[in-house]
């Protein structure tokens, strides 16, 4: 496939991306007034340097050049790095861009600013990460990213493959240990992560982990309301409670030596799941975050070195995979730890082909540049535009990187010899 051919394709997926969120959301999305469409400049304001960011600045680039838009593209220092995230919005508002496409590096710090681009009637798109706001009255109009949380999970699912690719069962995985990096994208990358991997561990142990009630906080019910109910919920918080709460009710006496044998069997082998849940909770050792290399690479190693048994690494990102590359490496330990991770630059690649790395959750950077400006687009223009748009991840390993919709993925702007 030639370099306009992987341009035509990697275009054709962004359009489908947007056929099928207006399909599924029916247009609708946050209100963004009325605005003239005649070309200008929009702002994409990035988080760091990596190579992530550049095929986000592609696909970018090259829907400005077919809506008629000159992009002007910023990169901060780091995924901390608020501060000059701040200046490049004040410099779109100084050259009256008409949109700030931004990667946030914080959900309330650039709000100030943000607020005075959108009263000077720039219109402001999220991309892979948002910002707090009043839905009633927002700030950004969309945020176009992977779902973190699914990101996580696919991660967590990829590593149990792994670790049964490795002949080994899920009931013999030690500590996991996770790095996670500072942006507000690694709590729920950790979040989904932890839960879809302890959930499987839990099956190869015979024990469930009850399901999250979303709907808890709301209804004020504690630690009880926020489980899903039915058996798991029951069994969940059993043993000498349990047993307080049965010796209590009304009615013990009527049972049948049967009925006792069973209600005493039920709360023993409750107390005993709990605790098996409890030790399993117990495996997952989350680091300190980190934003440089270095900093993940010194916490690998003393997480590695103080720790017994660690059968599964996690980076949430870039920075922090390759930092517990690094420190694998270093350690020589490739192959004892399986290692998971975020995105696709090119060391991480080299990481996966020489084993150290088992594989990444890459998501699709081009497609959330592109789609990120045509909505700007849009938006300038007076549609509506969808207030989110998921646009997916891959899980890519040394067995399928050399797929050609993987290779796509990972180098959408590469040509081939």
């Amino acid at each position: 496939m030639n370099r306009n051919k992987k341009k035509s394709v990697c275009r054709s997926v962004a359009a489908c991306v947007l056929s099928v969120a207006m399909l599924l959301t029916g247009g609708c999305g946050r209100n963004n007034g009325n605005a003239s469409q005649d070309g200008g400049t929009i702002y994409v304001i990035a988080k760091q340097q990596l190579s992530f960011w550049d095929d986000v600045r592609t696909g970018a680039e090259d829907a400005g050049k077919e809506l008629g838009y000159d992009i002007v593209y910023k990169v901060a220092e780091g995924d901390n790095d608020y501060a000059s995230q701040v200046q490049f919005i004040q410099n779109a508002i100084r050259d009256k861009a008409k949109a700030i496409v931004i990667a946030p590096n914080s959900t309330t710090d650039l709000n100030e600013t943000l607020q005075k681009a959108v009263d000077a009637n720039i219109k402001v798109i999220s991309i892979n990460s948002d910002i707090q706001q009043d839905s009633m009255n927002p700030i950004s109009l969309s945020l176009v990213n992977s779902s973190d949380r699914n990101g996580g999970v696919a991660a967590a699912r990829n590593a149990a493959k792994g670790w049964r690719d490795k002949g080994k069962n899920l009931d013999e995985i030690g500590n996991v240990a996770i790095i996670g990096h500072t942006a507000s994208t690694a709590e729920q990358r950790i979040e989904g992560f932890v839960d879809s991997l302890k959930r499987s561990i839990g099956n190869a142990n015979h024990v469930t982990f009850p399901d999250v009630n979303p709907f808890a906080a709301m209804m004020g019910g504690g630690d009880a309301a926020a489980y899903g109910g039915g058996d798991d919920a029951a069994a969940y918080g059993a043993g000498e409670d349990a047993a307080a709460s049965a010796e209590g009710q009304e009615g013990d006496a009527e049972l049948t030596d049967e009925e006792r044998a069973a209600l005493e069997a039920a709360e023993i082998n409750g107390a005993a799941d709990e605790r098996i849940r409890k030790e399993i909770e117990k495996k997952f050792i989350i680091g300190e975050q980190c934003s440089k290399r270095e900093d993940a690479k010194a916490e690998a190693r003393n997480l590695i070195t103080s720790n017994d048994n660690i059968s599964i690494m996690f980076g949430t990102n870039t920075v922090t995979t390759l930092g517990i590359c690094d420190a694998i490496n270093e350690l020589g330990m490739s192959g004892k730890i399986l290692v998971v991770g975020f995105n696709s630059d090119e060391e991480e690649l080299t990481y996966i082909r020489t084993g150290v790395l088992y594989g990444v959750v890459v998501q699709n950077p081009y497609v959330m540049g592109y789609v990120g400006v045509k909505f700007a687009c849009n938006a300038i223009g007076g549609t509506q535009v969808s207030h989110h748009l998921d646009t997916g991840v891959t899980f890519v390993t040394a067995n399928n990187m050399n797929d050609e919709f993987v290779q796509l993925v990972l180098h959408p702007n590469a040509a081939d010899n």
